[in-house]
């Protein structure tokens, strides 16, 4: 004590140091040195280079070390305790694997041996570190995170030492964003003569965020592990839980093993068991796994049998079932593997009939890449459905797909149960779009055939988008009656606002409506395009809000409702009288045009024309008028020329209404409108024609002839023994 030289010996430290380790080794002050209340060596604040002097690898603000004299007669270190405040390390590990520390810890080939005489055996009573920071940076995988606020708290370290651990800290990482509380607490036992360390009781207790998973509390445990060094080390009562939120929806993982056992190979166990429960607004539910059989393979894991119970609840409805294959896990790529699962799965909608489908799939994934995909086969009487899916990050929501179905019937899919509550339509009558959110979702899906609304359509191709809420299909297609529909759709959640733009061409109209539900007999080959937005929040504003323009071109049609020569001729006498007339709507009749076009524009759910045109081989008609669509009423201004007038048996007094313009008035519901003839403006000369066509054609009266008829009729009538008077026909 009475030559001790601390600034001799920092220089010394400092020069060793060089020497040995080309690292650069700075010392805020000279090493101190007490002996009273104990023998206690003093650290100024110092920091340690890297290798070659690149940058800081350890530093501290202070430490000190305080040891037991008499022991240090017998050559040998008690040390009593090791204090160390404001640490800080920086691990690297290079391109090539080889860790900044390695020289260090005798790893480094070019580090000179030690001799293997060691003056003394070292004992330490306690080890405390009070705000300590650890950065790691994994060059090779591009990995980094930092531990800050380290605080390491011990028992005894040294032969048969048995003592108690505690330790907390803060680890934070960029990418993933990462931020998470650490508490660690159990008992050891070192030193044993067997070599292996062992402990008990050990707990693990984590809370904050975790890669986008937010509000995380969880807890990992132990019963007991014994750790050596060689041959297997056993793990008894390895559990974890971990409660948080993910997309905003509550979940619960936990998994356990009763016993596992690692060996150099890898771990062993007879069984595992884990389990997922989701509680969120949109979708919840349960999935349990148990794995049977994990045994170490080919540089990797396997397992005979991997079990999966399914009972998730989404916004379509219930998925119920179970799977079942092998496992396997490949640690030199460090890719998992679920081939060959098959079972049974079963998914139902309230109200409807469940669908239960045989199932196989195949499932791996890739840790390297942090990616995950699979391929998926459905079976059931009458449908076929395969697909596959990706997750390109395994830590975001987002996922791709391509699905293909040979057949579908969304109607009876969809159906459900009659609501025995009578005010229950203005309620089914909102349009529930909360299912978008929280999707991240790209993909195809492609029907062979799927009757929708009831209709039959074909080759269905329907690209499909949702990100951030809201949902888009461009570039869709389909075929349908002979023709075939290209279209675009958007439809947000947030603000409710859809729209869409289609060509329908070359369709049967008469089948398509037919299918749809409409009654009247409509015919005709049609071309419609479209282009639309309203809002969604419920069927009634999608049709009130609706804004857009629309085209309509229909050839070999026909007009259901009227026969227009029949009502031309019960018209007749209001045509004479220049009077108004009304005919209902009738089903069975119809008038043939040839050729029916209009445009539209649509403002409020009101769509509007000026330009409606029908021509055929005798008649040619032009009109403007409305459709509310959401009221389901028409008001429309027809204006019938007759081209050639129709032949028939009372139809002559009509040819002078040839090139004249009727104007006939549609108005009503859409399913049976009203036909009301407006003759006031037709050309006074063209009516008073008509009128007198109608006076010619009615038959003269012979008077000669009545009065001959009439006594004939009374001669017939007279008994035979009467004679009849002789009636004299006037001149």
């Amino acid at each position: 004590y009475a030559t001790f030289d601390g600034s001799r010996l920092s220089a010394e430290l400092t020069h060793f140091a060089k020497q040995r380790y080309q690292r650069t080794l700075r010392m805020e002050g000279p090493v101190e040195l007490s002996m009273f209340p104990r023998l206690r060596l003093g650290l100024p604040a110092s920091t340690l280079s890297g290798r070659s002097g690149s940058g800081e690898f350890i530093g501290f603000e202070q430490a000190s070390i305080s040891v037991r004299l008499l022991p240090l007669l017998t050559r040998r270190v008690v040390v009593e305790e090791v204090e160390i405040e404001g640490l800080r390390m920086a691990l690297l590990r290079d391109k090539a694997g080889k860790l900044n520390a390695a020289d260090l810890l005798g790893q480094d080939g070019d580090t000179p041996s030690s001799s293997g005489n060691e003056p003394f055996d070292l004992d330490v009573g306690s080890l405390r570190i009070e705000g300590g920071a650890v950065t790691w940076k994994d060059e090779r995988d591009g990995r980094q995170l930092a531990l800050s606020g380290l605080s390491v708290e011990t028992g005894r370290l040294g032969p048969a030492a048995d003592g108690r651990l505690r330790a907390t800290t803060r680890l934070t990482r960029a990418e993933p964003a990462t931020d998470v509380h650490v508490e660690l607490d159990g008992t050891y036992r070192l030193g044993e003569p067997d070599g292996r360390l062992r402990l008990r009781q050990l707990k693990v207790a984590a809370h904050g965020d975790f890669a986008g998973w937010q509000a995380l509390d969880g807890e990992a445990a132990l019963s007991e592990l014994e750790w050596a060094d060689t041959g297997p080390s056993p793990i008894q009562g390895v559990s974890f839980e971990i409660r948080g939120k993910a997309a905003g929806d509550a979940f619960e993982l936990r998994a356990n093993a009763p016993r596992l056992t690692l060996t150099t190979a890898g771990p062993e166990a007879e069984s595992v068991e884990a389990s997922l429960r989701l509680d969120g607004k949109l979708r919840g539910g349960s999935v349990r796994l148990r794995l049977n059989g994990l045994v170490p393979a080919d540089g990797g894991l396997k397992g005979s049998k991997l079990t999966s119970e399914l009972d998730l609840r989404l916004a379509s409805g219930r998925v119920v079932g179970a799977l079942a294959g092998p496992l396997r896990w490949q640690a030199s790529s460090r890719q998992l593997e679920l081939p060959g699962l098959a079972g049974d799965i079963s998914f139902t909608r309230s109200g409807a009939r469940p669908l239960k489908f045989a199932t196989e799939a195949d499932t791996r994934v890739d840790l390297q890449r942090s990616s995950a995909a699979g391929r998926f086969a459905l079976r059931s009487e009458a449908q076929q459905v395969k697909g596959s899916w990706t997750l390109p990050r395994i830590d975001s929501t987002a996922i791709g797909f391509d699905i293909d179905v040979n057949r579908l019937d969304a109607d009876t899919l969809l159906a459900s149960r009659p609501a025995n509550n009578p005010t229950a339509d203005k309620t089914e009558d909102r349009i529930d779009l909360s299912a978008l959110r929280g999707l991240d979702v790209d993909g195809t899906i492609r029907i062979g055939h799927l009757t929708a609304a009831g209709l039959k359509l074909e080759q269905v191709k329907l690209p499909v988008s949702v990100h951030g809420g809201r949902l888009v299909s461009s570039g869709h297609s389909l075929s349908l009656y002979g023709g075939t529909l290209d279209g675009s759709l958007s439809i947000a959640a947030g603000d409710g606002k859809a729209s869409y733009r289609g060509y329908l061409q070359n369709a049967d109209l008469g089948a398509l409506l037919k299918d749809a539900g409409v009654r009247q007999k409509v015919s005709g080959t049609t071309n419609f395009f479209v282009e639309v937005s309203s809002s969604a929040e419920s069927r009634n504003t999608l049709l009130r809000d609706m804004q857009g323009l629309a085209r309509l071109r229909i050839r070999n049609s026909s007009v259901p409702g009227i026969d227009i020569n029949q009502a031309i001729a019960e018209w007749r006498s209001a045509l004479g009288s220049r009077q108004g007339a009304r005919r209902p709507h009738r089903d069975r009749e119809a008038t043939a045009v040839g050729e029916l076009t209009a445009s539209f524009r649509i403002e409020n759910g009101v769509a509007r024309s000026s330009d409606l045109k029908a021509d055929s081989h005798m008649l040619r008609v032009s009109g403007t008028g409305d459709l509310d669509l959401a009221r389901r009423q028409i008001d429309y201004l027809t204006k019938v020329m007759f081209v050639v007038v129709p032949v028939l048996p009372d139809s002559g007094p009509l040819a002078s209404l040839r090139g004249v313009a009727l104007p006939i008035r549609v108005k009503g519901p859409f399913g049976a409108p009203d036909w009301h003839l407006e003759p006031r403006s037709v050309p006074l000369a063209a009516v008073v024609n008509a009128g007198q066509g109608v006076a010619r054609s009615l038959p003269r009266v012979n008077p000669k002839t009545v009065i001959q008829a009439v006594g004939r009729a009374v001669k017939k009538a007279t008994p035979a023994a009467d004679k009849p008077a002789e009636v004299a026909a006037p001149e």
